[in-house]
């Protein structure tokens, strides 16, 4: 079910060939390719050497992490499209051959050392404006100050001292200066931590003064400059100015830097590309004349890669062998997923989870319809509905949105139709009754909660359906019967039980549905003691699976999330309306408007978060608890990077 069909490709050929190979194994970005070493054991390949191979790899790896550096230094600088013209423009698309013409012809070694020198001459600007504004800090502090401290050094009878003290130790070391009384002092400035002070006493006092301020840790001034404050000042000032204009000035030139910026992009997927092929070394099996690849390939896709490595080194020149995957293969065994257009952007849910084993099944598309009823039922609201359908058409319509972004727009895109859906059944428009309505959100919650919880048993009991069939498929008969059909009749029979008996008083259909349990409890009971080998241990395990009817009252009760949060949302933004209602017409009508759209702006993010998320959740635990093991694990082709461009796709 929607599970590509894989084959085991093996690759041999000569030495020189290697790179040419990979190159086109790379191009078709198709084949994953198997770690050989260690596996092989035959003497068939006992000429073949098993070590790893002397690549230059570390280089490689250390070459990219200096591109990718420099690259998002330029970042910073380059005049770069805005993002609206950046999300619609198409990315350019390459060959490997073109790509690696235009890098070497680039010189990127030379761009990285010129990359490299411009951001030395920053950080050394960057460190001498760091030290002209700590220096115009210290001189605006001192800039009060009249005379430079060494004139006063000349004094014969006085001594001068010039210092600050921590405010709080300013009050009582002015009191000692005024006990003295033969020392004279001036405040030259006060901060809010720090006060300075001129003080000039008789030399004779100059040991009392010393211990004194020692008390107090009073700092004195150490003077670098050779000029008054005043004048430092305004030589810092315009050093400043002309080593800002200095560093503008390279950071305009940097802004042209265009087309060395484009060069570093292309560097970037090149270099990535050779680190992955040489990598690929590493997996495959070498000797001084031949190598030998195997690989995991879509089958779909076969022809086209053995097309593209025999027109690029020659049909003769290397022996292509496809197989059919072998049962024992299946654990090993990658998985692509492949759906229409329509279920596509569900397959992200599935990764998400897990992905499903090779002789598994694709839950994507049976997963997918409930998604949608769900996600819309916790939405519903005909408004929000057709705002997340205008958005993202015009994003889908207006932008070139690519890859998993392109996949997620289109994901929301498809989730719009069933919240439209269910805004009018439920009669919902931004919170706003609709006079044509099934249920309503306000009045009919029982009825919802019994609509939600009928939902839920569908998709239980076809969880369980596919069980069965996915058991059977697998030749696992007990336990389709054990894990899937029993338990898909048990219910049934207790919907008949409960619906004989509390809703339409019918007793033969209340039999029947007692008769229906009881007789696949016993099933269960009588299967699993047959079907293992110790009796006993199956008997016990058939108790203990029987025990597993309290989860599903848990699944059951589970799925009123679906009216607890369709409920929610639409009284959320009736409450908000309700809120602007009571605004006078002016404030209404003008203020109003912007609070409205505020208010349900934000309704609509919880909305359509928490339609999402527990959506998700009831997919995982309910859903695929039935029925779905995954385990799989993605096909991880040898493949070019396509960060920055798209490569030419001949598949």
């Amino acid at each position: 079910m929607a599970i590509a069909k894989m084959k085991k490709l093996t690759l041999l050929s000569e030495h020189h060939n290697k790179e040419s190979i990979l190159k086109s194994v790379q191009e078709m970005q198709s084949l994953e390719i198997i770690p050989l070493k260690g596996k092989l054991e035959d003497e068939l390949f006992e000429e073949f050497d098993m070590s790893d191979a002397e690549t230059s790899q570390s280089d490689r790896q250390a070459t990219l992490q200096d591109i990718e550096y420099s690259h998002n230094f330029l970042k910073n600088y380059v005049e770069r499209p805005g993002l609206i013209e950046r999300l619609k423009a198409k990315r350019e698309i390459f060959t490997l051959e073109a790509l690696e013409t235009h890098v070497e012809g680039a010189e990127i070694e030379e761009l990285l050392e010129k990359v490299s020198a411009k951001e030395k001459q920053l950080n050394k600007m960057d460190e001498q404006l760091k030290e002209l504004n700590q220096e115009e800090s210290f001189l605006r502090k001192w800039r009060g100050l009249s005379f430079h401290p060494e004139e006063a050094d000349s004094f014969r009878l006085m001594h001068v001292s010039v210092g600050s003290v921590d405010k709080e130790h300013a009050a009582p070391l002015v009191e000692n200066f005024k006990e003295n009384g033969k020392i004279y002092f001036d405040e030259i400035f006060r901060r809010s931590d720090e006060i300075a002070y001129l003080i000039i006493l008789p030399k004779e006092e100059k040991h009392n003064f010393n211990q004194l301020t020692g008390q107090y840790s009073f700092r004195e001034l150490d003077y670098p400059f050779d000029v008054l404050p005043e004048d430092a000042l305004y030589k810092n000032l315009n050093a400043q100015k002309e080593l800002k204009e200095e560093k503008q000035a390279v950071i305009k030139y940097l802004k042209k830097w265009k087309t060395e910026y484009r060069n570093l992009e292309l560097a970037e997927e090149y270099y990535y590309n050779l680190s992955a092929r040489e990598t690929a070394h590493d997996l495959l099996v070498d000797s001084a004349h031949l190598f030998l690849l195997t690989g995991w390939v879509e089958e779909e896709k076969v022809s086209n890669l053995k097309a593209n490595i025999n027109q690029s080194v020659g049909e003769d020149a290397v022996a292509i062998l496809t197989d059919d995957i072998l049962m024992k293969e299946y654990e090993e065994v990658p998985v692509v997923l492949k759906n229409n257009k329509l279920v596509k952007p569900f397959e992200m849910i599935t990764e998400m989870f897990s992905f499903p084993k090779y002789n598994g099944a694709d839950p994507t598309p049976l997963m997918m319809p409930f998604f949608m009823i769900f996600f819309g039922m916790m939405s519903a609201d005909l408004g929000y509905g057709l705002l997340l359908f205008g958005v993202t058409l015009f994003a889908l319509k207006s932008f070139n949105i690519e890859g998993s972004a392109g996949n997620f727009i289109k994901f929301l895109h498809t989730l719009s139709y069933p919240t439209m859906a269910f805004g009018l059944f439920f009669g919902s428009f931004f919170g706003i009754e609709l006079p044509i309505q099934v249920f309503s959100l306000q009045d009919d919650v029982l009825e919802i909660m019994a609509l939600s919880v009928i939902l839920g048993l569908i998709q239980l009991l076809y969880g369980l359906v596919l069980n069965g069939l996915l058991k059977s498929r697998q030749g696992q008969r007990a336990s389709s019967y054990v894990d899937g059909y029993a338990w898909f009749l048990m219910l049934i029979g207790f919907i008949l039980w409960t619906g004989g008996s509390l809703v339409l008083e019918m007793p033969l259909l209340s039999q029947i549905g007692i008769g229906l349990v009881a007789l696949n409890a016993l099933g269960i009971l009588v299967v699993s003691a047959v079907s293992s080998s110790n009796k006993a241990l199956g008997l016990g395990l058939g108790a203990y699976n029987l025990y597993g009817i309290s989860g599903y009252v848990g699944d059951i009760v589970s799925y009123t999330r679906l009216m607890a949060l369709g409920v929610a949302s639409a009284n959320i933004a009736m409450a908000f309306n309700m809120i602007i209602g009571f605004l006078p017409p002016i404030a209404r009508f003008s203020v109003g408007i912007l609070i409205i759209i505020a208010l349900h702006t934000l309704n609509i993010a919880l909305t359509f978060l928490s339609a999402y998320v527990h959506t998700s959740r009831l997919q995982y635990v309910e859903f695929f608890g039935k029925f779905y093991e995954g385990g799989g694990k993605p096909l991880t082709p040898l493949k070019a990077l396509e960060k920055h461009v798209w490569m030419e796709d001949n598949n």
